[in-house]
């Protein structure tokens, strides 16, 4: 076993001012925006929270970070489930007059190439 000798070893100490060197101030503590401040009760099917333990588990995560990232992703992705019918009727007929408008306007720069 290896002994550390009783006496530190004699350093040169350097004349380095802090001239120059603006003092900041640190920074106050802002709770991060995704701070988790409430806790939700969520009830599923035992075959459901079973699927959600799997995957978790596949993941290398756990069953309610896996949660959160899904219930996220299904809200940045698609309200669909959440939309009433005929909003989402009148959504699609106003992205097929928009196809079509497109569609008229490149069929008229085709034919008439300038």
């Amino acid at each position: 076993m290896k002994r550390r000798s009783a006496a530190a070893p004699q350093v040169e100490q350097l004349g380095i001012g802090f001239e120059g060197l603006e003092v900041v101030e640190p920074a106050t503590h802002e709770p991060a925006p995704d701070t988790m401040r409430q806790i939700v009760s969520l009830r599923m099917p035992d075959a459901l929270l079973a699927r959600v333990e799997e995957a978790a588990q596949a993941r290398g995560v756990s069953p309610s970070s896996l949660m959160r990232a899904l219930i996220a992703a299904g809200l940045d992705r698609s309200y669909a489930a959440v939309t009433e019918p005929r909003d989402m009727a009148a959504e699609l007929a106003e992205l097929r007059r928009s196809v079509d408008r497109i569609a008229e306007r490149l069929s008229r720069s085709e034919a008439d190439p300038a």
